[in-house]
């Protein structure tokens, strides 16, 4: 939970990057600001003091607070280069692998790392794009939070470029906005996954796919461009979508629903390994066998992947190469003025790693 001081250092942070107010131009007295926020005096002299320090604000005695020029004065200010790292999960899944490279290799050029994440969450990636600004970052790698649909922090990431800051996205890309991208081809990776299944015999097959990050949209439309190439007709079963929110609550049932179903399926193509990881522990309480009454196929060749029993079958994705290469990239364009092409961007061609989930129908 935020000190109140601390949201009235976000909101003038927030003026001044909105240019709600022009620098040197006179911002609310302290009277005001105590209205403004219902807060104490005290409150907003901590505010002023540390915006101060920031060098956001300056007070001119007898007349009042004044916006400095904030962006100037982060040209001066930086010595050591901060690399903001904005990602949708920290601490879980391929997360850690991907950290782990940005991670060692800014460290190994001696930049700093200021790291958050959204949970997936837009008013969570509105709050870190405010706070990486206010930190003067020299480059920020960004996840971007609920990919498929359209922008919601475009003001943040568009002051963050008019400051030439560089800007790379991983996993997924905004396309409102022109910068390099490192991602997986999901497509491929949704296509290859679904011939998987179909050279094994199954025509009966179900993929699970997010659909709030555009992730899920190319491995889903992959999923269904190969069961059209196939001649397998779509079924009542054969797609079912979720978003982030309905992970732990609504999609358990449905896939529980879905494996009761009399024309159950009998290979199932997950958007991830954590879903596939879900799909078995829900097929063991019904008390089907894997692979031999159905067969699971996962994403990402996660370490989930390696402990499940039995192992499981999954589509690659570089997690600490992709770090590697993310921070790589950014000190690229931090020390080149942020001049980058169209070839800066990957696209990682994703392979099959067969295990012991899948069987012949």
């Amino acid at each position: 939970m935020k000190h109140k001081y601390e949201e009235v250092i976000e909101a003038i942070i927030n003026w001044a990057i909105t240019e709600k107010y022009k620098p040197n131009e006179k911002i609310p007295t302290e009277s005001e600001l105590m209205s403004l926020f219902n807060v104490s005096r005290h409150t907003v002299r901590r505010a002023i003091s540390d915006l101060s320090a920031q060098q956001y604000v300056y007070r001119i005695q007898g007349s009042g607070i004044y916006l400095s020029d904030w962006k100037q004065n982060s040209i001066h200010l930086k010595k050591n280069k901060n690399i903001g790292v904005l990602t949708t999960h920290i601490s879980n899944y391929i997360f850690p692998d991907i950290i782990k490279g940005i991670e060692d290799t800014l460290y190994a050029e001696s930049y700093s790392l200021l790291l958050s994440s959204t949970s997936n969450n837009i008013m969570f990636e509105n709050s870190n794009l405010k706070n990486l600004l206010a930190h003067k970052i020299d480059g920020l790698i960004l996840e971007p939070t609920k990919s498929a649909y359209q922008i919601h922090n475009l003001e943040y990431l568009n002051s963050i470029i008019s400051q030439n800051i560089p800007i790379i996205m991983i996993n997924a890309s905004y396309y409102e906005i022109n910068v390099p991208s490192l991602r997986v081809n999901d497509f491929n990776g949704g296509v290859m996954a679904t011939n998987h299944l179909i050279s094994l015999g199954h025509s009966n097959i179900t993929g699970i796919f997010k659909v709030d990050d555009s992730q899920g949209i190319h491995r889903m439309n992959g999923f269904i461009t190969e069961c059209q190439n196939n001649d397998i007709p779509p079924s009542k079963n054969q797609i079912l979508t979720y978003l982030s929110e309905e992970v732990e609550t609504i999609l358990p049932q449905r896939i529980e629903v879905v494996l009761k179903s009399e024309k159950r399926p009998t290979g199932i193509f997950c958007y991830n390994d954590e879903i596939a990881y879900m799909v078995l522990n829900i097929a063991h309480k019904l008390n089907l066998r894997i692979p031999e009454d159905l067969s699971i196929i996962g994403f990402d060749d996660s370490m989930l992947s390696k402990i499940m029993d039995p192992k499981l079958t999954s589509i690659t994705h570089p997690k600490e190469q992709m770090g590697i290469d993310a921070a790589k990239l950014i000190i690229k364009l931090v020390n080149n003025n942020n001049q980058f092409e169209d070839s800066d961007s990957i696209l990682y061609e994703p392979s099959l790693v067969i295990r012991n989930s899948t069987v012949s129908l």
